[in-house]
């Protein structure tokens, strides 16, 4: 699989990650906890992420729904 770019600072990431390995450990840990869990509401929280980062929110202040 080809590398993508991190939605937060467009370096590189693996494809399988929600960002690069520079601006995860950046998220608060409980925004890290939610993103983790696997269940019906995960996509949800991939949006609630996305929508935060196109809208300027700051990594450190990133807040998802757990």
């Amino acid at each position: 699989m080809g590398r993508r770019r991190c939605p937060a600072c467009q370096e590189p990431k693996h494809p399988r990650h929600y960002l690069c390995p520079g601006c995860w450990p950046a998220l608060p840990a409980a925004a890290r906890t939610a993103l983790n869990r696997r269940d019906v509401r995960a996509a949800a929280r991939l949006i609630e992420l996305h929508r935060q980062l196109h809208a300027g929110v700051p990594l450190p202040e990133i807040e998802v729904t757990p």
